[in-house]
């Protein structure tokens, strides 16, 4: 069978971020540097990616383009997609969320594992059923911290910056992206 795999995954480490050197981005997506340096050459001749050459270094970052949060959002969709393949519960914890209708993100450690977490950190834009949210830690014996806010406006630039580091975007992804570059 051969394993469908798709290059957007490639740019997860230019996401929110400054330029960052070929070796930054192969160490972090554990793949060859050849491998990323032919990936990142056809985002480059799409406009997407620019590069820069200091003496023997080169850098790669997204330009900033009206379709910067388009492709943006295809990458933060895949990037929740292998998550939920990778980890059954974090799937169901996924699917349980999008029964909201809010702006919803998972952040922190449970982003990398919900079984090493010790609570799964959310952020919710809006009014929500809590009890909903009680319910379902007592079903699959989690602890949520959920931090609710009315207006993104309202999130302090601490709390920004640790959900930039750490997040997986489940509803309202334009929303969360324009955010995110503001």
């Amino acid at each position: 069978m051969v394993k469908k795999v798709s290059i957007w995954l490639t740019l997860e480490p230019l996401l929110y971020t400054g330029p960052k050197h070929l070796a930054e981005i192969s160490k972090k997506l554990k793949k060859p540097h050849t491998t990323i340096r032919k990936q990142l050459a056809i985002f480059e001749k799409i406009g997407l990616v620019e590069k820069e050459k200091k003496g023997r270094q080169t850098f790669y970052r997204l330009k900033k383009i009206s379709l910067l949060v388009d492709y943006l959002t295809i990458i933060e969709k895949e990037k929740l997609v292998k998550r939920c393949k990778e980890e059954l519960v974090l799937k169901e914890i996924v699917e349980f969320l999008h029964s909201f209708n809010n702006p919803v993100v998972i952040f922190g450690s449970a982003v990398d594992s919900v079984k090493i977490a010790r609570d799964i950190d959310l952020l919710v834009v809006g009014k929500f059923n809590r009890e909903k949210i009680k319910f379902f830690e007592k079903k699959l014996n989690l602890n949520f911290h959920v931090i609710n806010v009315k207006s993104l406006r309202e999130v302090s630039e601490t709390l920004k910056k640790e959900i930039i580091k750490k997040h997986l975007i489940i509803q309202k992804s334009e929303e969360w992206i324009k955010w995110l570059i503001s």
